[in-house]
């Protein structure tokens, strides 16, 4: 498999998801003699608090996000490795989609940082968490993924390989 380079952008968003991991590791362990002996772990569609369990699970979301980020990181960087339906991946193309498949990447692990970080922030406060943060997290990876398949799909149709001639073959 190819391995492609991080871009700047790339570099900016694991920085900005891995400082918010951070930010609540250390925060868990600040406050976790604070912390109320039950704290909310599940939370429904609408935010409504559905089940609570032991504080120590405060230290639950940081760690799922710890394996998260390097995995969809790691993703990023074998574009061989991705499964694009009906995208016809040339070497013409490639870069592009790249492109188009690492931005889908990068907007996931923001909005997957920005969920987890609110619902983290719930659990601390032991409040229901915003109505709208799930639907709406679902709403931007669906169309984050509509949006990819399309543009993906506009640029293998639009870049098409020039098949060249041997150049040993002479002419007639």
């Amino acid at each position: 498999m190819t391995r492609i380079h991080q871009r700047k952008i790339d570099i900016v968003v694991y920085a900005l998801c891995l400082a918010a991991v951070i930010s609540m590791l250390i925060y868990a362990a600040a406050a976790y003699d604070r912390l109320p002996e039950q704290i909310p772990t599940q939370f429904g569609i609408l935010g409504k608090i559905g089940s609570y369990s032991s504080k120590k699970s405060i230290f639950s979301l940081p760690c799922v996000m710890l394996v998260m980020l390097p995995s969809l990181i790691i993703i990023g960087m074998f574009p061989a490795a991705w499964n694009l339906p009906r995208i016809n991946v040339t070497d013409a193309n490639a870069p592009y989609i790249a492109a188009v498949v690492r931005n889908m990447l990068d907007i996931m692990l923001l909005v997957i940082t920005a969920t987890m970080s609110t619902l983290f922030v719930c659990q601390v406060r032991n409040t229901d968490a915003p109505a709208f943060l799930l639907p709406l997290m679902l709403v931007i990876f669906l169309v984050n993924i509509i949006v990819c398949m399309v543009r993906a799909g506009q640029i293998s149709r639009s870049i098409v390989e020039v098949p060249t001639e041997p150049a040993d073959q002479e002419q007639e």
